[in-house]
């Protein structure tokens, strides 16, 4: 049986920065499927470098896995004496809220955040 995400339903593009910044743009669905290869992707990122900015702005769905795949990857900085930095779709800075971890977090304030009118 394979366990994989469906091709298609989460993409992750990792770019490193001139200023040692690196960033994970992240698109699709984070659910329990993607979460681990999501996790991963900013694990990775973290061991790379000294500051990583998560751009989740084509992030559609973020669940319950996704919040514990942040947790781990802000622990995982904390740690390693990393910036982790997120910049949300909607999606995800209201599950962060609504949650009540958006504190846990720096997030950066995009348009994208913002609900549609």
């Amino acid at each position: 049986m394979n366990h994989l995400p469906r091709a298609g339903l989460l993409t992750i593009t990792a770019l490193s920065l001139a200023d040692h910044t690196h960033v994970c743009i992240v698109g699709g669905e984070i659910d329990t499927l993607t979460a681990p290869t999501f996790q991963q992707a900013l694990f990775d990122s973290l061991d790379i470098g000294e500051s990583t900015v998560v751009d989740l702005r084509e992030v559609t769905f973020f669940g319950v896995a996704g919040v514990r795949a942040l947790l781990a990857a802000q622990d995982h900085a904390d740690r390693h004496h990393c910036a982790l930095r997120i910049d949300g779709s909607y999606c995800v800075t209201r599950v962060l809220e609504a949650t009540g971890l958006a504190g846990h977090f720096e997030i950066c304030v995009s348009r994208s955040a913002e609900p549609a009118a």
